[in-house]
């Protein structure tokens, strides 16, 4: 139990420190050459930080153990609710959540906390239909997205010049998403360990799981206002859209992406 306990510790704090200075970093220069909007800057965060967990439930639907995977995602993406919040206050852009321009964002944050809390409810059966379903509701999601929401390049007057082109930072994030990766497998040889040879309740590895899982979108929303504060455009609505975006995007694609993976490699390894 202390060698799963350790790995479980390195594992994280590798995550961490990847997430921070390269993962960040990266999306960071690539927006600033390419000059993409704060929203697009935001989803591309929350789709990044999701790898943890996508190894994660992988792993876990491959040794049999999918209740681990699920309850990864689900206590994630509470907790990834909870953290954001959290950020939000500290920097006291909380008022910023009555906006009609978030309400959208809002709306599938709860959704994606809602749905895997009333799958467990209604103990639904582990199968591809199910799987189709969850990839269906994150297909309606991006629907709605760009129906409410249409991209936009930030003008090159308000651009902040980066002093550098995207490769730099595309390589910084690929990099960092192997790194993340790596530590995520040995996070799901952690929880198997726990579960299979501790008898651990499988509920109870996948709330640690979903915390450990969750450090690298608290290590994000952070740093998103951090930013903004750096560079002197803290409180406006900007870094809020930000925020809200990388939260959503992460949650949606734990749920209506990796969920329905991890669905199939568990139902296809049985």
């Amino acid at each position: 139990m202390i060698f799963a306990c350790m790995i479980l510790t390195v594992s994280a704090a590798v995550t961490v420190l990847a997430v921070r200075f390269l993962l960040m970093r990266g999306i960071d220069r690539v927006c600033l050459a390419l000059q993409l909007s704060n929203k697009t800057r935001g989803q591309l965060v929350g789709y990044v930080t999701s790898v943890p967990e996508f190894t994660i439930v992988v792993a876990a639907g491959l040794s049999g153990v999918f209740d681990a995977g699920f309850w990864n995602i689900a206590s994630s993406n509470i907790i990834n609710f909870g953290l954001f919040l959290i950020a939000l206050f500290a920097y006291g852009q909380h008022r910023d959540l009555l906006s009609l321009q978030l309400l959208d964002e809002v709306g599938f944050g709860v959704l994606s906390i809602a749905v895997p809390l009333a799958m467990h409810a209604l103990a639904v059966t582990i199968n591809g239909g199910v799987a189709l379903l969850l990839l269906a509701f994150f297909g309606l999601y991006k629907l709605i997205d760009l129906r409410l929401n249409r991209p936009v390049r930030v003008p090159e007057a308000a651009a902040e010049p980066s002093g550098e082109g995207p490769l730099r930072g595309m390589a910084a994030i690929l990099v960092g998403v192997l790194i993340v990766l790596v530590a995520g497998r040995f996070l799901g040889s952690s929880a198997h360990a726990l579960i299979v040879e501790l008898k651990m309740p499988s509920w109870i590895v996948g709330w640690v799981l979903g915390f450990i899982t969750s450090l690298p979108e608290a290590v994000s929303f952070f740093e998103i206002f951090r930013l903004e504060k750096q560079r002197g455009r803290l409180h406006r609505i900007d870094d809020a859209q930000q925020g809200l975006d990388a939260l959503v995007a992460s949650n949606m694609s734990n749920l209506g992406l990796i969920l329905p993976a991890g669905m199939g490699v568990y139902v296809l390894a049985q």
